[in-house]
């Protein structure tokens, strides 16, 4: 317990020194998402065009329709100095929430994922996170990632997987890896975008590219209840 307690920790700094000193780009320095309101309350849309990709470089605004799923999108060439960083939907809840759960399947063809952060630690990631509406990308508890969720590019490419967590505050953390149960809970009431974020161990949302091969990721389903 020690040994994870220090680990925590260091994590926590790390987070920290990255916000602080706003050193690699989570989206901070630019405009938080628009206040967009979700087209049917308490419903996770599926349509492509109401997912938004952000703060990203060589991705289109939005996925694309795909026949494998509810819409898919092709991972960027680092080469070109293209990566993804955050796909997200507009989200708004007038029911208490549960849990989140999203289905989907990566597609590839001799993959080399590298996240472009050099600060950050592979294997390349992607994760489970909401955001507060109005969030300005400045609050620490704007945002928050489910760890538990954090899937590994390249380790299962090819399976369809399925991925649950509860929304508790033991499941996530904030911007600076910190729980927080109050925090926690006034975000979740004003919850405003839900999605996913890619980028190493560390930094969730500070995107992923290419070095070599074919990639595209497929969202099957996503919901939260």
């Amino acid at each position: 317990m020690r040994t994870k307690n220090i680990h925590r920790r260091l994590l926590q700094g790390i987070f920290s020194l990255c916000w602080l000193a706003d050193l690699c780009g989570c989206g901070r320095g630019q405009p938080g998402p628009p206040d967009i309101p979700a087209q049917t309350p308490d419903v996770v849309s599926l349509a492509p065009h109401d997912w938004h990709i952000y703060y990203s470089s060589g991705m289109p605004p939005s996925p694309a329709s795909s026949k494998g799923g509810a819409w898919s999108f092709k991972f960027p060439s680092a080469q070109g100095n293209g990566h993804v960083n955050y796909v997200q939907t507009p989200f708004n809840a007038t029911v208490p929430l549960h849990e989140v759960s999203i289905t989907f399947r990566i597609e590839s063809n001799s993959a080399q994922y590298v996240e472009r952060d050099a600060q950050d630690v592979p294997p390349a990631t992607f994760r489970l996170f909401f955001e507060q509406r109005g969030d300005d990308l400045y609050d620490p508890n704007g945002r928050w990632w489910a760890n538990a969720s954090m899937y590994n590019l390249g380790s299962l490419d090819g399976e369809t997987l399925t991925e649950t967590v509860p929304l508790t505050p033991d499941q996530w953390t904030n911007v600076i890896g910190e729980e927080d149960p109050r925090a926690f809970a006034d975000a979740l009431r004003n919850i405003g975008w839900v999605g996913v974020t890619f980028g190493g161990q560390y930094f969730a949302g500070h995107g992923v590219a290419l070095n070599d091969g074919t990639a595209s990721y497929v969202l099957i389903d996503y919901t939260v209840k």
